[in-house]
């Protein structure tokens, strides 16, 4: 795209300081950034040595000529934020894209009625440009705000668009919630080796790296990730010793988890509904 796009993000808590600092990281010429943040904790030397304006409400915006909105606030005050924009905006149509956990695009449509709305789940990963995105938008979203949106999650890892927005309630359980659940695999390695009796300086290092190590392999491997597994487990050896006991029985590992994502995919729905 040739033009320029003026973009304003609402929030730069984790997400939204994500996707700020890889805008300007990676320098974004089709874009001209504006930003709402309340709490100064929020704002540092790089945005603002980057010319980026800065407002700490939405009722501080003399003129509301933004094309493109992005909401990274917290979805208990989407309505109030929804109000403000709307007696500041005089009517103008802008394209608004969400990043906001278990926030329906019905939600905005309530208050933007027939604009263009897509709606995001990028993870936490986002802060060191490795989060996966998914997308989704409404019938009134066009190839050029697509890729448009595309170049902007570009900044943050990759993303992939889906079809059915009830997707997103799996996605948020597995991709949202995921970085979560291989920290905790990592911290309970860590503590069961600690209980086992290893003495490492650096215990949260030493697992910390097994983690790295096993994520690089999965990446650059072209094996798939069943068959990374199969290589690591020898017959008869101490991998296939302890696989014979997270395969055993009802409550096997893959059970368990496949019980707590669905008991997130549930938790999602509840907070769309």
């Amino acid at each position: 795209m040739n033009d320029s796009q003026k973009l304003l993000i609402i929030g730069l808590g984790k997400m939204g300081g994500s996707l700020l600092k890889g805008l300007i990281s990676e320098k974004s010429p089709n874009l001209v950034i504006s930003v709402v943040e309340p709490n100064a904790n929020n704002i540092n030397i790089d945005f603002i040595s980057n010319n980026i304006d800065h407002y700490l409400s939405i009722d501080e915006i003399n003129t509301f000529d933004f094309d493109i909105v992005i909401f990274a606030i917290k979805p208990q005050i989407v309505r109030e934020v929804c109000e403000e924009i709307l007696s500041v905006s005089n009517n103008k149509t802008f394209s608004l894209i969400s990043i906001l956990a278990g926030t329906k695009i019905k939600t905005f449509e309530r208050f933007f009625n027939n604009y263009p709305i897509i709606r995001t789940m990028p993870n936490l990963a986002a802060s060191e440009g490795s989060s996966i995105t998914a997308l989704y938008g409404n019938s009134f979203v066009d190839n050029n705000l697509k890729l448009l949106t595309e170049e902007i999650f570009s900044k943050i890892g990759d993303h992939f668009w889906i079809k059915n927005e009830n997707d997103m309630d799996i996605i948020t359980a597995i991709s949202g919630s995921g970085p979560a659940y291989y920290f905790y695999l990592t911290e309970c390695l860590s503590t069961i080796a600690i209980e086992m009796g290893l003495n490492v300086k650096d215990i949260d290092k030493f697992t910390k790296m097994v983690a790295k190590g096993s994520s690089d392999l999965m990446l650059s491997s072209d094996k798939s990730v069943s068959g990374l597994r199969e290589n690591v487990t020898s017959k008869g050896g101490t991998t296939e010793a302890a696989f014979d006991v997270l395969d055993d029985s009802e409550k096997t590992f893959y059970n368990l988890l496949r019980s707590a994502i669905k008991n997130a995919i549930k938790r999602s729905k509840e907070l769309s509904d």
